[in-house]
């Protein structure tokens, strides 16, 4: 599959490739987290909070979930309510800057996040299945490189 030279333009073919690998990450990455979402009667941006701060514990505020998850503002705050009140999230000010909160995982949050965190990584492995490390590096350059022209 090659890109039209003259214009630099995806052919109709990759176009389509594209979104439809969108569509299929999208829904094959929900359906590997709804057995956790399911026991633990989680919403998927709950799920998603707090596999973030397991994976990024130094990253522990909802500045960072935004922009660096992605997350819109209101879902964070909306999940920071719920499993604070669920007591499975804490939070506190930070000493430095008493403008900005902590968020700390608690022990009630541990089974969850394991069994999130495993399926997570069993998604991950069955995404990657069959590529060799050649092909992971090539992978992750052009991502790179795609992940740049979107933020020019």
């Amino acid at each position: 599959m090659s890109s039209m030279p003259e214009t630099g333009l995806p052919t109709a073919q990759e176009w389509e490739l594209l979104f439809r690998w969108g569509r299929q990450f999208k829904r094959a990455y929900a359906a590997a987290l709804g057995q956790v979402m399911a026991d633990w009667a989680l919403t998927r941006s709950e799920v998603d909070l707090l596999l973030f701060l397991h994976n990024h514990p130094g990253r522990n505020t909802a500045a960072a979930l935004v922009g660096l998850r992605g997350m819109a503002k209101s879902q964070v705050c909306a999940s920071v309510e719920q499993l604070t009140a669920r007591g499975l999230l804490r939070q506190n000010r930070d000493e430095e800057d008493r403008r900005r909160v902590r968020l700390w995982l608690t022990e009630a949050a541990a089974e969850p996040v394991r069994q999130a965190k495993q399926a997570q990584d069993a998604f991950l492995s069955g995404l990657f299945r069959g590529l060799t490390a050649e092909d992971r590096e090539n992978l992750s350059s052009l991502l790179a490189r795609i992940g740049e022209n979107l933020t020019e």
